[in-house]
């Protein structure tokens, strides 16, 4: 992730001229099989057209679908109710794979496949995130995906303890917006939920002032200091 000193997800008013390359360029030198992002994030990549489902036209069933594809390399996003449209199935070199649930109408389903985009169901109504893993483990052989946010898929994963590694480039810079999105974005209060800590794997500056950040993530609750 890219984030301001008090945790912040780049904003506009931000001033920076070139802010992908900061992200984009570091994320790269971190070798993955995927990339993964919320259905907001991925409507920057998917169709701009306007397409129309009929659910009357199909009858296909509530199953994962494996395209037939050459790509090594996957984008995957997690859009539970199935709002990304497609006119093709890659983002850039990318195999694209939709992460559903059986929310999502069948005519959706129609559209994705004669797109030839895969998907994969995590949950009839909610997503299960481990099982979600499973799935892209087992049928795309994929063993190594990073998620490139935004805060509520990062919050989602931190929360079900499913992220190892946390990579990230601190601008510097100070937001101060209250209520802008932060790099993770779990749930309102405190409940019974403990912080997850960090232990810092490695630390460059780059770009002259900005800092990459790599911390591997204390797990089986030992993180006293």
């Amino acid at each position: 992730m890219l984030g301001s000193v008090d945790g912040r997800i780049k904003q506009n008013i931000w001033g920076f001229k070139d802010h992908h390359k900061y992200f984009e360029e570091t994320a790269e030198k971190i070798e993955a099989d995927a990339w993964l992002v919320g259905r907001v994030t991925m409507e920057e990549f998917s169709s701009k057209n306007d397409y129309s489902i009929n659910d009357d036209t199909t009858d296909v069933r509530y199953e994962d679908y494996v395209a037939d594809q050459p790509a090594k390399t996957f984008a995957v996003v997690i859009d539970p109710c199935g709002k990304c449209f497609w006119d093709n199935n890659m983002v850039s070199t990318e195999h694209v794979i939709e992460v559903l649930t059986e929310k999502v109408p069948r005519g959706y389903l129609e559209h994705l496949r004669s797109k030839k985009v895969s998907y994969i169901f995590g949950g009839k109504q909610e997503l299960d995130l481990e099982l979600v893993l499973e799935k892209l483990k087992s049928l795309f052989k994929i063993e190594t995906v990073r998620i490139d946010g935004g805060g509520h898929v990062n919050g989602s994963f931190l929360k079900a303890g499913l992220i190892d590694e946390f990579s990230l480039v601190l601008a510097p810079v100070a937001d101060g917006t209250i209520g802008s999105p932060t790099v993770f974005e779990v749930e309102e209060g405190y409940g019974s939920r403990k912080a997850t800590q960090f232990k810092i794997k490695s630390v460059e500056q780059i770009y002259n002032d900005f800092l990459w950040i790599r911390y591997e993530v204390i797990k089986d609750g030992h993180g006293d200091r």
